[in-house]
């Protein structure tokens, strides 16, 4: 579980430092492969001579790296993350001894864009510093306000167009699984304490609610949906997580003032995350430049539903935790 919780904070990570500006608005003026300055034209031809990029693979690398220098042109762009993203893609058409040589241009600068606030060679000399942790006071544990809900429903909506739900098969599915989330939160509530029992009226509600989804979801895709509610479940309990993830559970509801319906939506997101982001470290394999396509896809939507659900002080104070937590830090 410890592997598992930290995969969500993996992916939760980039979710909100490295595209928080694939969420904000765009630049002044666009560039495109035809616009760009003499300065960045030379930094592109610098990199297809050292690299020794064919036509094609240049024509690849230039239009990934106009798509990076839009996005850093957005306001509070994280340079670095961004270029962590063009590698992913670089991996995709150029070979090892290309890759290694593009990587190490990007860590001299050698790509960075005129202007750019950030110092990759310098920041990536500095060792992380890690802060104090303050007195963890309830162990991360969640209240029963937040424990005893059902979330099925909304798990399933996130994770509709990653399983390839029709929308005439989502619009049979949702009503069996609101009804389903009534029965569970009401056996939650009434049997709060006595963890046999709740397990003995599950079982009992499952066997009645998978025949019914059956009929509109194939096995692979309620697998998926079994495996999302397992993992809210694991985070919900607090179970087989390390102190500091039990921590940064304990931050969100008491030093940052999330509400019950806030904390469940950053729950949902941790979920979501780890679902689709499992899905695409696979493809990675066969496929890495789709892969990298498919994480923007990813980081947005996740980027997207923390915004719309936090205030900007929250956001920022969850934003900072979970990135201490992917670099090992104490938070």
């Amino acid at each position: 579980m410890k592997k598992t919780f930290m995969l969500l904070i993996v992916t939760c990570v980039f979710t909100t430092s490295v595209f928080t500006a694939f969420a904000q608005g765009g630049a002044n003026k666009a560039y495109t492969v035809n616009n760009l300055s003499p300065e960045l034209n030379e930094i592109t031809e610098n990199v297809k001579k050292e690299a020794k990029l064919n036509a094609d693979q240049f024509t690849k690398f230039k239009n990934d790296y106009v798509l990076f220098l839009n996005e850093n042109a957005k306001p509070n762009a994280n340079t670095q993350g961004l270029f962590f993203l063009l590698g992913m893609k670089f991996r995709g058409y150029m070979n090892e001894a290309q890759f290694a040589t593009v990587s190490k241009m990007v860590k001299d600068g050698k790509l960075n864009p005129p202007g750019t606030k950030t110092d990759l060679a310098t920041q990536a000399a500095k060792p992380p510093v890690a802060p104090i942790a303050p007195k963890q006071p309830d162990g991360g544990k969640l209240p029963p306000a937040v424990t005893s809900q059902s979330n099925v429903t909304a798990i399933f909506q996130q994770l509709e167009s990653f399983m390839k739900i029709s929308p005439e098969k989502a619009a049979q599915v949702v009503p069996i699984l609101k009804d389903y989330d009534q029965q569970l939160t009401k056996i939650k509530k009434e049997n709060a304490g006595n963890d046999g029992k709740i397990k003995q009226l599950t079982d009992a509600l499952n066997g009645q609610v998978v025949p019914k989804l059956k009929m509109h979801m194939t096995d692979q895709q309620i697998g998926t949906l079994v495996v999302a509610l397992g993992l809210q479940e694991n985070i919900l309990s607090g179970k087989n997580i390390s102190p500091d993830q039990k921590l940064f559970m304990d931050n969100i509801r008491n030093q940052y003032g999330l509400n019950d319906v806030q904390t469940m939506s950053v729950i949902l997101v941790l979920v979501q995350g780890k679902i689709r982001g499992d899905a695409i470290g696979l493809m990675s394999k066969v496929n890495p430049q789709q892969a990298g396509q498919e994480f923007i896809t990813l980081m947005q939507d996740l980027d997207g539903q923390l915004k719309s659900s936090l205030n900007n002080n929250q956001y920022v104070k969850v934003k900072s935790d979970i990135e201490k937590l992917i670099k090992g830090q104490k938070l």
